[in-house]
């Protein structure tokens, strides 16, 4: 089956993949600018002679070489740091929209609601983390049930031993029951895997 929806948003987590872009722009342009420098040392001695224009230009190797690579090349170096960019973006958005997932399911479990399984797409990262969640959440919403069955189970006990008690364990019968009724309340907040 073909998807038909357009990703419209690809900065999800704005401020984490600006960060990790402009780290990555800067690690690339920190790396061209040490090999640069390298080359510039390891050249530092030689004389380079250029003919242009109907000109002789004598100099020292590194100096002509990046004052011609920039002349040159800046529509490559300007699209080369565009591309970086990008593909910096793409890259990120593969651990940022996980991430965001991951959030928003918390603040859903944190609401009580465990009704949800954790989808990823296919070149996302943190499958297992996702699979870790998606199986705490069966875990949890099959005891949560359990425990709804059992406190039901519980209050339905108690009324009964009420029914054939006396009036003093009668009113600590009362007493049972209501907070079987708060534990059934409690434990009915819950959205469950298992409540369809």
């Amino acid at each position: 089956m073909e998807r038909t929806w357009r990703r419209r948003n690809y900065f999800i987590k704005k401020e984490l993949q600006g960060r990790f872009i402009f780290s990555f722009f800067l690690f690339v342009i920190a790396g061209s600018f040490f090999f640069t420098v390298i080359f510039s040392l390891l050249s530092a001695d030689t004389l380079t002679i250029v003919y242009k224009n109907y000109n002789l230009q004598l100099g020292k190797t590194p100096v002509v070489l990046l004052r011609e690579m920039l002349r040159a090349h800046w529509i490559f170096i300007l699209s080369g740091g565009l591309l970086v960019v990008l593909a910096s973006m793409i890259l990120t958005h593969r651990f940022a929209g996980p991430l965001f997932r991951f959030e928003r399911s918390v603040e859903r479990m944190i609401s009580g609601d465990f009704d949800f399984v954790i989808t990823l797409r296919k070149r996302d990262e943190a499958k297992e983390l996702a699979d870790s969640l998606n199986r705490f959440n069966r875990i949890m919403s099959d005891r949560l049930l359990e425990m709804r069955e059992l406190a039901d189970a519980l209050g339905h006990q108690i009324e009964e031993a009420r029914d054939t008690a006396d009036e003093k364990k009668g009113a600590d019968m009362d007493k049972a029951i209501s907070l079987a009724r708060r534990i059934q309340q409690l434990l009915g907040g819950y959205k469950l895997q298992n409540d369809r």
